[in-house]
């Protein structure tokens, strides 16, 4: 499979240091700020005809300071692991990844409500997924869109990313006022829809058993910046834990991960209630 990747340029600045290996893929216009990458990768699949023999990938420029991956290195994963597969992940935050029973849990824990909206979308377009009890893993978690994929993927995902769109754009209903409602980012207010769609990918994979992905191994590229980071260790028994139960369906494995989870949010909540 041949790739190509872009760098979704937001500014003449990023537009004129496109990493080595990467094509631009030009966003200055910057003309639907409040969808962020969205907007860009939506107006490339709607006007370009995409080959059945190349792996696509639409990164933002913090994808290298995020991950510490370069073109140089990608290829080199893909040369020794690649087998054919769908999607091949490259996400960051290892510790927001593992810790968490599934994306959407984590998302909620930062933008609450985020599930609610995330199942009110999958209800209606998804096939009715319990997101809430599902559990995702370093191997079918996609933060970012730091993500390669062939057509077929990336038909899917502009698929349900449309209804998305669709939903927020045209619609009067309830699924659409809590996607347009803002949630809190850092200092920022950010619609929610920006951490739904962020998501797409992986509700795409959860949505079809068709798709096989590879990921790059998220131990060893950036963690979070939250407090989350500290706790490496227990990550990694985490997403083990998690990938044991996904694998195998016993729950041994689901308790002993729910018990460890736990006992590292009531950590960060006795030392938050330490420190205020």
């Amino acid at each position: 499979m041949k790739t190509r990747i872009y760098q979704i340029c937001y500014s003449p600045e990023t537009l004129a240091n496109v990493p080595e290996g990467f094509f631009a893929l030009d966003n200055t216009a910057n003309e639907r700020a409040d969808w962020r990458e969205y907007w860009a990768i939506r107006n490339f699949l709607l006007n370009n005809h995409l080959s059945d023999d190349t792996l696509y990938g639409f990164f933002s420029p913090k994808f290298q300071s995020k991950t510490t991956l370069n073109h140089s290195k990608i290829q080199e994963f893909l040369s020794s692991n690649y087998k054919d597969q769908d999607v091949v992940s490259f996400s960051p935050f290892w510790d927001l990844m593992s810790i968490f029973k599934n994306v959407f849990e984590q998302g909620d824990f930062f933008h609450p409500g985020l599930t609610d909206t995330c199942q009110i979308f999958a209800d209606q377009h998804a096939a009715g997924i319990n997101l809430k009890d599902t559990i995702t893993h370093s191997e079918n978690t996609i933060f970012c869109n730091y993500f390669l994929a062939k057509k077929s993927f990336w038909k899917e995902w502009l698929s349900l990313g449309e209804l998305l769109f669709n939903a927020c754009e045209n619609q009067v209903s309830e699924l659409a006022n809590k996607l347009n409602d803002t949630t809190t980012y850092g200092e920022q207010r950010v619609p929610m829809k920006v951490f739904v769609q962020e998501r797409i990918a992986t509700i795409c994979l959860l949505a079809n058993n068709k798709f096989n992905s590879l990921n790059f191994n998220s131990f060893a590229i950036g963690a979070s910046t939250t407090p989350f980071n500290n706790f490496y260790h227990e990550a990694v028994i985490s997403d083990a834990l998690k990938r044991a139960y996904s694998q195998t369906g016993h729950h041994t494995y689901l308790n002993e991960f729910s018990s460890l989870r736990d006992s590292i949010i009531q950590k960060l909540s006795s030392s938050s209630e330490g420190n205020a």
